[in-house]
């Protein structure tokens, strides 16, 4: 433990002077960032309007144009309408559509017993982070082995102390972040948007901070595979993009034409990470305990496969 902890600390020490650590972290902030710019400031201009024409704002009337606007992408990203059934139930007579509210928890939950702009942001984040996290990860192994310089450390420690290190390593700093991503938002919220109270800002980060460094487990783990695999770091990341990508591609287009397609978000956890922010605790229980199945997988079949290449 003490060698894998302290390969962790310098690759996390290394990764802040690397081109690939430098790269995450710009690309990492611009996605977060921007993503909360995005739906934000739409809020900010209904604000202002507010402000210009009543001489005051109303945090009720905002957060009720956000879960109204809010309430059809939520259910379409999380699965629960089809675009169909959502044009449908907005032509419906509003008793109809209250109805349908009703039957909807989730979607109540994420919008109205919690802060629905961050709720939303939280979303597009847990959907785009996957993407982002190859840049960080790619590289944990391939580089040193393409370079021989892998030889020289195994003089003085074991190759199982680099292998989970490293993975530790990368897991650390890109929850740190994480953090400072989830950090800066919410910060902004409670200073410049003021609709929220504090308190429930703070609560609801934490649990969507939590399932973002959960979601980017096994992410990080199929990357060590890929790097563990291969010996270009270019590769590598190609790789990592097109095995991340390629299964959302195939498995959404594919299930147009084929519905068991869809089971193939399966192989990565696309088909559970919505569930890291249901109400129920049995639904983000098991979506965390899957996050965490699929990272001892790739990082087990990884390791097997690193222990006996020629380095």
């Amino acid at each position: 433990m003490r060698h894998i902890r302290l390969i962790c600390l310098h690759w996390c020490r290394h990764a802040m002077r690397s081109g690939s650590g430098l790269v995450y972290l710009m690309v990492a902030l611009v996605f977060g960032l921007s993503v909360a710019h995005i739906l934000i400031m739409p809020v900010e201009q209904l604000m202002l309007k507010q402000k210009r024409e009543l001489g005051q704002t109303d945090p009720e009337a905002v957060n009720q144009m956000i879960v109204g606007v809010g309430r059809p992408i939520a259910q379409w990203v999380l699965g629960l309408r089809s675009m169909q059934e959502i044009a449908e139930e907005s032509a419906a007579p509003p008793s109809s559509a209250e109805d349908a509210r009703a039957d909807d928890p989730w979607t109540s939950y994420l919008l109205e017993e919690k802060p629905a702009l961050l709720s939303a942001i939280l979303l597009v984040m847990l959907f785009g982070m996957p993407f982002v996290i190859s840049f960080l990860a790619f590289n944990q192994v391939s580089g040193d082995v393409q370079s021989r310089g892998l030889r020289y450390l195994l003089l003085r420690t074991e190759r199982r102390h680099i292998y989970f290190g490293r993975f530790l390593g990368v897991a650390l700093f890109s929850t740190l972040v994480m953090a400072l991503i989830v950090a800066t938002i919410v910060l902004y919220m409670t200073m410049k948007i003021r609709i929220y109270p504090g308190g429930a800002l703070l609560v609801w980060a934490a649990q969507g901070f939590a399932a973002l460094a959960i979601l980017m487990l096994p992410y990080i783990a199929l990357c060590s595979l890929i790097s563990a695999s291969v010996d270009s770091p270019f590769l590598s990341l190609v790789l990592a993009k097109v095995a991340i990508a390629g299964v959302l591609l195939v498995a959404v287009l594919g299930g147009l034409a084929w519905k068991p397609a869809k089971y193939l978000l399966y192989a990565l956890p696309w088909a559970w990470q919505c569930h890291l922010l249901h109400p129920a605790s049995s639904h983000w229980m098991a979506a965390g305990g899957a996050c965490l199945a699929y990272t001892s997988v790739f990082l087990m079949v990884g390791y097997v496969r690193f222990a006996k290449r020629d380095l």
